[in-house]
């Protein structure tokens, strides 16, 4: 039964010397995990501080427009911008499909008109003397 209790105690030291860094270093990322945590919750409480500063500055500017009647003409002004978006939203999805199929069209056409250009350059003036004829009117002369 010694053997069997050297060995246990082998096996219980074994377990012990890998447990101890395993330890050491689990302590070291709970240490470091709460720095991260504190600094976050200071980061956090002084942004819900901001937020509730502008939700009382909204407060207390939406109560003043109330007070004075503005905050219909505001809600009126909003609901009439949504609506010209709607319609701007319609008319754009008309004009889309619209584009799509004119623009090609109006591509064909230009290059038909250059190219009907280009086929036909215009007529430079003529600075030669009446006596003397160029090569294009000699060929229109004979044929």
């Amino acid at each position: 039964m010694a053997g069997w209790q050297v060995a246990l105690v082998v096996l219980v030291a074994v377990l012990v010397g890998a447990l101890i860094p395993l330890i050491v270093q689990l302590y070291g990322t709970l240490h470091a995990l709460r720095g991260v945590v504190e600094k976050s919750a200071k980061e956090v409480e002084a942004g819900m501080q901001s937020i509730h500063r502008t939700a009382d500055r909204l407060d207390r500017l939406g109560a003043a427009l109330e007070k004075d009647g503005k905050m219909a003409e505001i809600v009126e002004g909003a609901t009439s911008a949504a609506h010209m978006m709607n319609q701007l939203r319609g008319t754009m999805q008309i004009a889309g499909p619209v584009a799509a199929a004119v623009v090609p069209a109006v591509a064909a056409a230009v290059r038909a008109w250059r190219g009907a250009n280009e086929a036909d350059p215009p007529a430079a003036p003529d600075d030669r003397p009446a006596h003397e004829s160029s090569p294009h009117e000699r060929k229109e002369a004979e044929g």
